[in-house]
């Protein structure tokens, strides 16, 4: 099945070939997370990805980010490295540059 969440935007992940820029104008928060190779075929993942697999999406929200690691069961998955959402703060600079 098949969510949508308003709010989010993929920005990246590298073994899907999705690299987009980051535009810290469609929101102030970011989720990025890391996770290690797979165990089945190490050397092959290691020469077609790098050495992790790399997610970045940004948010509107915090909850809307919040969704997206729920709905995705991104806590629980066995080969999650690091995952942080964070507010950034380039994106209320170009919020305020532009109402000046």
């Amino acid at each position: 099945m098949r969510v949508a969440i308003k709010g989010i935007k993929l920005v990246r992940l590298n073994t899907q070939g999705i690299n987009l820029p980051d535009d810290p104008s469609f929101g102030p928060w970011r989720l990025d997370a890391v996770f290690r190779p797979t165990e089945f075929m190490p050397f092959t993942f290691l020469s077609i990805h790098g050495p992790s697999e790399n997610l970045c999406v940004r948010g509107k929200t915090k909850e809307a980010l919040e969704e997206f690691v729920t709905l995705n069961q991104l806590r629980q998955h066995p080969r999650l490295s690091r995952l942080e959402i964070v507010y950034t703060e380039e994106a209320e600079s170009d919020r305020q540059a532009r109402r000046a």
